[in-house]
């Protein structure tokens, strides 16, 4: 028995109020704390809080030019659609292109902190190589889920953001009440030496991870009830929860754990001794603590001697423990950090948090891994929408309708990426393609507000000047010129970032001018789309698709409808060309000019359903009446579906549509989609 339901297609609902918009935001610029508070640390220490604030402020002049960008240009795909309208199609595919970058490094960096906070049960997910098994286990287990299909449940969501802005409140409270010192944040900084100003710029660079998630708002602008009011105000609302968490929790963190000089092993990274004011070097217990034993010494820079005389690869660095103990879950360490911490106060208080912040934490990061893998499917919906990525990227798993090639992609690369158990790899890569799209949306508010003056923005950064007759945004220049500065920073000091960066780059570029090329499509002009139309039906499951090939720009609309129909169903198309014969001619007399006609338009149909990944079976008919050879073989194919491509008229004197589609209308033993546009002359 076919199986029936009802299914709307081509446009996504506007169900999303500012309330789910906050949190779904939240839930993913939130969770960054839970991993960039040691990344920060490691590099900016005693000023990390100053460096979350430079960021933060950085970040609050970019949220201004999502809020008007997004509420002028409501559609999925983030800083990329706003390119697409203020520049062109190269600069919106170069962006989308860095923005899946930043997809996939979230999914990497949310999935390796899982283990590390779930480490409160489980000590050993707390070392390599178990956090990063279990990191790609959770990528793997959410790449099935998102394969299959199975939905988010958005009130989980919502209330796991409000419990998460709940506990960080908490902790903030208990914190300043408990464990504030300013006398120890200012004895942490030593100006030019920890950090150095070198460092000091690394860290502002490096900060930029603990905003990953601004993108989410943006991708969900197509489904929210007012774009031009849910959207800027949960940007905004999310911006000032952030800076006070950051602000906050920062300067507690550093309360507890002071700047230091220490001794680490180059080739674990592990601390294996301390150095005191006065120059000399004690040993540290399993804790990490210093203990009044000799620890050995330096026989030149880089060597140094245990009391033992092993030779050991070492260096003398500033560090604190928020970057070392507790680097994989710096959150934790407030909590439980019992030389200072919470656990040194409130021991039973502490416990039990440490059990509620382990398991909360672990679910934040579960899901903003989720939201990593479904920014990627609404990413590659969109790129794929206007031709930027072959159709088989984005191509729907049959039986489940989900975008598992994408999926799985984003899956494999991450888990990649997760394998040497590198959080400052991670963080590298993510800064280079988060400024590049951060710079590309502030450039395409800047030129929008030049180009089209007159677009209707329901929300306008603020600050703003004429110059030359046009209103500019005084954020968004300040924004660019400091979204791109950092950018350059990541260049010019982070390795990893620089040649992963612009390989990914590179690959992505050949791809798209491989594939605009082979479909014959100019490189930076868009394709033309028809608006998205919602049509409601009770439908089966389609078995096979029978599609009339005419050879006009409606009919291959049609086709093209009829593969991303047959891409979900798991259907065979059926593609026809009909040559209709006048009586005065023998049925089966075919001219060499006609043959050759119909053989160039059914490969041109086996081209696209070749790009869909469906079957296609290409067929071609003479007839005398081109509406009954359609019914005729549609009974014959036993067809669910006819879709058919036309032009319908303007006259009120015409038919609505021409004879042949009426008849096959009238006549037709199946459903029949007609793909039409009003014809043009």
């Amino acid at each position: 028995m076919a199986r029936r339901r009802f299914r709307t297609i081509l446009e996504l609902e506007r169900v999303l109020g500012w309330p789910a918009l906050y949190s779904t935001a939240y839930g993913n610029v939130g969770s960054s704390i839970y991993y960039a508070l040691g990344v920060v640390a490691a590099f900016a220490l005693g000023l990390s809080p100053v460096v979350f604030m430079i960021a933060g402020l950085v970040f609050a002049l970019t949220s201004f030019s999502y809020a008007e960008a997004t509420a002028a240009v409501p559609e999925a795909g983030g800083s990329s659609s706003f390119a697409r309208r203020a520049f062109n199609e190269m600069v919106s595919f170069g962006d989308g292109w860095a923005l899946m970058l930043d997809y996939i490094i979230t999914i990497a960096i949310s999935a390796f902190f899982v283990p590390n906070y779930l480490a409160v049960f489980f000590p050993v997910l707390k070392t390599w190589p178990a956090n990063t098994v279990g990191g790609i286990v959770v990528i793997l287990l959410l790449v099935i889920t998102n394969i299959v299909g199975v939905k988010e449940a958005a009130g989980l969501n919502i209330t796991l953001a409000v419990l998460d802005l709940l506990t960080q409140l908490f902790l903030i409270a208990v914190g300043l009440l408990l464990l504030f010192s300013p006398e120890m944040l200012i004895e942490n900084v030593h100006w030019g030496v920890a950090p150095t100003w070198g460092q000091l710029l690394f860290g502002i660079s490096i900060a930029m991870i603990a905003y990953t998630g601004i993108e989410t708002v943006s991708n969900l602008a197509g489904e929210a009830k007012e774009p031009g009011k849910d959207v800027p105000k949960s940007i905004i609302m999310v911006l000032i929860t952030v800076l006070v968490m950051y602000a906050s929790i920062s300067v507690i963190a550093l309360s507890i754990m002071p700047v230091k000089e220490v001794v680490i092993d180059k080739k674990t990274d592990e601390v294996i001794a301390e150095v005191a004011e006065d120059g000399s070097i004690f040993a540290v217990d399993k804790e990490g603590k210093a203990i009044e034993e000799e620890a050995g010494r330096f026989s030149s820079p880089e060597v140094f001697v245990t009391p033992e005389g092993e030779e050991v690869a070492a260096e003398k660095i500033w560090a604190t423990d928020l970057s070392t103990k507790w680097l994989e879950d710096p959150v934790m360490g407030i909590v439980k950090d019992d030389a200072r911490g919470l656990a040194s106060r409130l021991p039973t208080l502490a416990k039990v948090l440490a059990v509620w912040v382990g398991i909360l934490a672990a679910t934040i990061l579960l899901i903003a891994t989720n939201a990593g893998i479904l920014g990627i499917s609404r990413l590659t919906f969109s790129m794929g929408k206007y031709k930027q990525l072959p159709p088989r990227f984005a191509k729907l798993q049959p039986r489940f309708k989900t975008p598992y090639m994408a999926i799985l992609f984003a899956g494999a690369v991450a888990a990649v990426l997760i394998l040497p158990g590198r959080v400052d790899l991670l963080a590298d890569l993510y800064s280079f393609g988060a400024m590049l799209g951060f710079t590309s949306a502030h450039l395409s508010v800047i030129m929008l507000r030049i180009k089209e003056p007159d677009l209707e923005r329901p929300f306008k950064a603020p600050l703003n000047f004429r110059f030359r007759g046009v209103e500019l945004p005084l954020t968004a220049i300040i924004g660019g010129i400091a979204t791109f500065s950092v950018w350059v920073i990541v260049v010019v000091t982070h390795t990893a970032g620089r040649y992963v960066g612009f390989t990914w780059l590179a690959i992505g570029l050949a791809v798209y001018v491989w594939y605009r090329r082979s479909q014959h499509l100019p490189l930076v002009k868009t394709i033309e789309l028809e608006e998205p139309v919602t049509l409601k039906y009770a439908d089966v499951e389609y078995e096979n698709i029978l599609v009339p090939i005419v050879g006009n720009t409606i009919s291959r609309e049609a086709m093209v409808m009829a593969c991303e129909l047959a891409s979900e169903e798991g259907s065979s198309i059926y593609a026809l060309h009909v040559i209709e014969v006048p009586m005065n001619r023998p049925l089966e007399e075919l001219l060499p000019e006609e043959a050759e006609l119909a053989g160039t338009l059914l490969a041109e149909a086996k081209e696209v359903a070749a790009e869909f990944g469906v079957k296609l079976y290409p067929k071609i008919v003479p007839g005398r009446n081109v509406g009954r050879v359609i019914v005729d073989e549609a009974i014959d194919k036993k067809s669910q579906i006819v879709m058919i491509g036309t032009e319908r008229k303007r006259r009120a004197g015409d038919r609505f549509f021409g004879h042949t589609v009426e008849y096959v209308l009238r006549k037709a033993p199946c459903k029949v989609l007609v793909v039409s546009a009003e014809k043009t002359a």
